[in-house]
């Protein structure tokens, strides 16, 4: 790619108006579909405005180029809030509270993630406030559908297991970063372990399971070892067979699976009607607002996949799938080149849990796995996961160096990604493993082409007694990984030569060490055409 290309900012402005134009177009349906509703008008005109705002605002102010998952992120709440609206107005306006809570989440966490020694010292508070928050769960919570993992605040219903996934990829990564000793390492077990057993008795099945591939790929991060997560996998499996046999009424909540056609009017009833409901919207859907399977419970959380399905058709539904994979694929490749161990990890971290999430909620409504209940992030109904869902967002893209162009420039003027021509900082003049320093004879100018390898062949049969000369680095250096292989005739292994002389030392203040016939040749890179001969 050139570096034209790279200096090039993709267009987002024009982005943002093909999204707000799809918006517009999605949300006029729900408005007037009976009658002009100016509750839902002033509701999808708030939401718009704060999208505009926030790009105008980072564009501008924060000096932000890089707005691949806020797009994602507006796209995708968007379609949410119209599904919502399409149900049920008041759904709508809490939905677009929920954002707004969740966007600032988003930049609070963004403030938060840009210096580690600050993560660092966030660690430990955050994980005690995590470990807090379930155990009052446990104590003021209700059963809800078979689980204890609901709050009721002043009319307002919070699922603290939703909010304790950004603290457990926190404190993950964060304590893996900077691991030290086995008595760190211990911690971190304790606090995951009693994470999941605390889901377990919420019978929030379903959140401990992504509770325990999130710390799968955590601990395969920063490890690597194969066998030892394949380890932790099999006794994770034997505990649940235990848990399983010893409960029976955890088994309960499973015997459905793979027999929903058997119980199509009982416990079956809602996988059997997204399957009905979804095949019938077709490719192109049946518009929306004009399914059926928003009359059954649960439409707008656990079953909102049929809802898309059936209203919006496969096509669309389809591609929302290939836009998490994408999140996935997106967290992967700015891991490469991030800042430090604990962007690469939580990125890898979060992203992979929003994937699995969507796993899970899309194969257990279709009965591919067993239906555990969790929502589709961003686009499902719920404050607390739409919250979860931008917060997420927040750690891939603390991840990417583009995120923070200051800090850029201060300290990372030779990163992979910043080719050398552009500038974004003060090149340091000093050499670094980056830059390679040409020898040249010692009174020659520094721009002189170096000789070839036969001249270097002929000068070290001629003169036995050589030493070795180094010019300075300069600006105009070529960092290493980016110099391209070129013909053999220009792998110089010397440039020049001088006899060894205590004025010649005293002169060019260069000369390292005398070689001799028998020598290795300079460079490394010089090929069979740069050896000497005896």
């Amino acid at each position: 790619m050139s570096n034209e290309n790279l200096n090039k900012r993709f267009n987002w402005g024009l982005m943002m108006t093909i999204i707000t134009a799809f918006q517009v177009l999605t949300s006029t349906v729900v408005i007037v579909k009976d009658g002009v509703n100016l509750k839902l008008l002033a509701v999808f005109a708030a939401y718009i405005a704060a999208e505009w705002m926030y790009f105008f605002i980072a564009s501008n102010f924060c000096g932000q180029n890089n707005f691949e998952l806020e797009t994602i992120g507006f796209l995708f709440s968007g379609i949410g809030l119209t599904v919502c609206a399409s149900v049920y107005d008041d759904y709508a306006l809490k939905q677009m509270v929920s954002i707004l809570l969740g966007l600032f989440v988003f930049i609070m966490l963004l403030v938060t993630l840009r210096r580690t020694d600050i993560v660092m010292k966030l660690r430990m508070p955050i994980a005690f406030a995590a470990v807090g928050l379930l155990a009052v769960n446990l104590l003021l919570a209700e059963y809800n559908n078979g689980a204890l993992n609901w709050i009721t605040i002043a009319g307002f219903s919070i699922q603290p297991s939703e909010l304790v996934k950004l603290a457990f990829i926190f404190v993950g990564a964060a304590s893996l970063d900077k691991l030290q000793s086995t008595k760190s390492l211990t911690k971190y077990l304790i606090f995951s372990f009693g994470c999941v057993g605390a889901l377990f008795l919420m019978r929030d099945f379903g959140t401990a399971l992504i509770f325990f591939f999130t710390f799968m790929i955590i601990a395969f991060m920063r490890s690597g070892d194969v066998r030892t997560i394949a380890l932790v996998c099999v006794a994770a499996a034997l505990g649940a067979i235990m848990i399983i046999y010893f409960r029976p009424t955890v088994a309960a909540r499973f015997s459905t699976y793979r027999h929903i056609w058997e119980q199509i009017n009982d416990a079956g009833m809602q996988q059997t009607r997204v399957l009905i409901y979804s095949a019938s919207g077709g490719l192109l859907g049946l518009g929306i607002g004009n399914g059926k399977l928003k009359h059954i419970f649960a439409s707008t959380t656990d079953l909102v996949f049929g809802m898309l399905c059936e209203e919006w058709g496969m096509i669309v539904a389809f591609l929302i799938v290939l836009t998490y994979v994408f999140i996935l694929l997106y967290a992967i490749k700015v891991a490469r080149t991030t800042r430090s161990a604990f962007y690469a990890i939580a990125a890898c971290a979060a992203a992979g849990l929003m994937l699995f999430q969507t796993a899970l909620n899309i194969f257990g409504v279709t009965d591919i796995l067993p239906l555990t209940g969790v929502t589709l992030p961003f686009i499902s109904r719920g404050g607390s996961s739409m919250i979860c869902s931008w917060g997420l967002l927040a750690f891939i893209k603390a991840a990417d160096i583009r995120t923070y162009p200051k800090l850029s420039k201060t300290i990372l003027p030779d990163h992979p990604l910043y080719p050398p021509d552009i500038k974004i900082g003060k090149r340091s003049t000093r050499p670094t493993r980056r830059q390679v320093s040409v020898p040249r004879v010692v009174g020659e100018p520094i721009n002189q082409k170096p000789p070839t390898s036969q001249t270097a062949r002929k000068t070290t049969q001629t003169k036995p007694a050589q030493t070795k000369t180094a010019t300075r680095s300069t600006s105009k250096d070529i960092p290493i990984s980016r110099q391209t292989r070129t013909a053999t005739g220009r792998k110089a292994s010397t440039s020049g030569t001088t006899q060894r002389s205590a004025s010649s030392r005293t002169a060019s203040g260069t000369a390292r060490r005398t070689t001799t016939a028998k020598d290795v040749p300079i460079s490394r890179k010089s090929s069979s055409n740069g050896r000497t001969k005896r």
